[in-house]
């Protein structure tokens, strides 16, 4: 039997998508317990932030039932997603560790299985899913590293085949982004986990290249599907120290993209 662990950093955040009102961890884990293979033994491990709601904490529990599927493990310290993740890689038993964002909800069965297929190739390292924003329009169909570090097919129809149709089949790329991202506990432990000097962005970035420098594939798989209830227009908050780390790390990486063309 597959063991996988699910590590979903929150602080029990609510808000309002697909027309109702919703705890997004809530909401996030329950699509995922929904959704688990036969064969798969899965746990869920929520990180929770200091701002967590108790009756939250409360919830995911009673949704593991009296199998304990679900466990909470505190962080209490000033906002760090690399922190957050490797402390609940440190809390999870799985073969296998799913990196989840709590906007996310999983849109029909198979996902899973179908990651899982894609990293059962010994060479891969990372396997991103296909994200949709709530107008049904495509987040992210794995990462392109060009300079400019971006979401390929960021904002285009979520049926939109691409050149060559190649957002419709699974594929190497040069990145995957962490809000669904399965690694096997193997090389998640082989690369380090994440760089906590990398607290808001790029850590997924880095986190990929080190897989990839380690000798693994990141995989790109288009039927695991999700909403991503990311805002189109949220301000990342970038700062200039972040980029001057990615680049000082890996600028050679970061100036061409031998997977994917210049126009999707």
């Amino acid at each position: 039997m597959t063991s996988v662990s699910v590590v979903v950093p929150s602080i029990g955040t609510t808000g309002h998508v697909l027309g109702g009102e919703r705890v997004f961890v809530v909401e996030a884990v329950r699509s995922v317990l929904a959704t688990v293979p036969s064969g798969v033994d899965l746990e869920v491990v929520v990180v929770s932030g200091r701002e967590m709601p108790a009756e939250v904490e409360r919830q995911l529990v009673d949704l593991g039932g009296t199998s304990g599927a679900v466990r909470c493990v505190d962080y209490d310290a000033a906002f760090n997603f690399s922190a957050t993740v490797n402390l609940g890689a440190a809390h999870a038993r799985g073969e296998h560790l799913l990196l989840l964002n709590d906007d996310t909800e999983v849109v029909a069965p198979g996902w899973l299985e179908r990651m899982l297929d894609a990293a059962a190739d010994p060479t891969v390292g990372a396997v991103g899913a296909k994200l949709l924003f709530e107008d049904g329009t495509l987040q992210h169909a794995g990462h392109t590293y060009r300079t400019s570090l971006d979401h390929i097919g960021f904002g285009l129809p979520a049926d939109a085949p691409g050149r060559t149709g190649l957002l419709r089949h699974r594929r190497e790329v040069a990145g995957v982004t962490a809000a669904c991202l399965l690694t096997p506990m193997r090389v998640f432990d082989l690369v380090g986990g994440f760089c906590t000097r990398f607290p808001g962005n790029y850590n997924d970035v880095d986190f990929c290249l080190k897989v990839r420098a380690s000798g693994h594939r990141c995989v790109y798989e288009p039927d695991a599907v999700l909403w991503h209830f990311e805002s189109r227009s949220r301000v990342a908050g970038i700062r200039p120290e972040e980029v001057e780390l990615i680049q000082r790390r890996w600028l050679r990486e970061l100036v061409d993209d031998p997977f994917t063309p210049v126009v999707v």
